[in-house]
């Protein structure tokens, strides 16, 4: 048997001596290409140059599907960033929204609270603030509810009335709870007095004014002449602001100070008038 030396057995053809040979001629080839770039430094500059011009036009059509992409995805981050953005922006807009609302109703409660807290009620008198109950810009409803009752000594004929003047009178009471019949009904009279020409006289509702009813004297009253009730009919309280006189060639009426629509506050006038008028069935 002969024998082989190791030398023999490393040229003998393999996947590893040819892997091997690759590496040695990449090396040289490299040291090779370093050694001519040292001594001839303009001339692998300009060789240099040359490919990347001849090059750059296969460089830029190989890379831009690859930048278009980029930028595509990256506008898709931006819409998704810009859309988070814009919810949240919603969401703030919203929140102040219902703030400033809140603060515009804190105020015109404030507002309203103060003007009735200056009312002026006729004497031995007690004033109760209420809330009415329904939506006060309904003008479907002739009567309206607020939230006071029996627990607060409320009775039946009681006025109410806001910063304006008479909204009407009590006509039902329960036990935290009343019903108001508006002085603009047609079923309201009300007894009342002209302010300068001191006329007596009762008034109807009839929808947005009201009409007089029981004076011989019409043309006496003034036109812009306060009306103010009393009480004649022997349950009502004097002395509150109804409304005014409005005069045209066709007819004399009156046209209300209040509106039930003017605030969702209102005062009671709670009272006894048997007590306040002992001797009313004795005049």
């Amino acid at each position: 048997m002969g024998y082989r030396s190791s030398f023999s057995n490393f040229l003998k053809p393999s996947y590893f001596n040819y892997f091997f040979i690759e590496i040695v001629i990449a090396i040289l080839v490299s040291v090779a290409f370093i050694i001519w770039s040292y001594l001839y430094q303009n001339q692998s500059n300009e060789i240099r140059r040359t490919l990347i011009n001849y090059f750059s036009p296969i460089t830029n059509i190989v890379s831009l599907p690859g930048s278009q992409m980029k930028f595509f995805f990256e506008k898709i981050d931006y819409f998704f960033e810009i859309d988070e953005r814009n919810n949240k922006l919603d969401k703030e807009i919203i929140n102040y929204k219902q703030q400033l609302n809140e603060m515009y109703a804190l105020k015109v409660e404030n507002y309203n609270l103060r003007n009735l807290l200056n009312l002026k009620a006729p004497p031995a008198s007690k004033k109760i603030t209420a809330r009415i109950i329904i939506d006060p810009s309904s003008f479907a409803l002739s009567n309206i509810f607020i939230d006071v009752g029996e627990e607060d000594n409320v009775k039946l004929n009681n006025p109410v009335f806001n910063e304006n003047g008479m909204l009407g009178r009590i006509i039902n009471v329960n036990k935290n709870t009343s019903e108001v019949l508006l002085i603009t009904d047609a079923k309201s009279n009300l007894p009342v007095l002209s302010a300068q020409t001191n006329l007596k006289f009762f008034v109807q509702g009839n929808s947005n004014h009201l009409k007089i009813k029981h004076l011989e004297e019409i043309r006496r009253l003034i036109d812009n002449e306060l009306v103010l009730t009393t009480s004649v009919s022997g349950y009502f309280k004097e002395g509150i602001i109804v409304g005014s006189i409005a005069k045209n060639s066709e007819e004399i009426f009156i046209i209300p100070s209040a509106k039930k629509s003017d605030s969702v506050f209102v005062k009671v006038l709670v009272y006894d008038y048997e007590k306040e008028h002992p001797n009313f069935e004795e005049r």
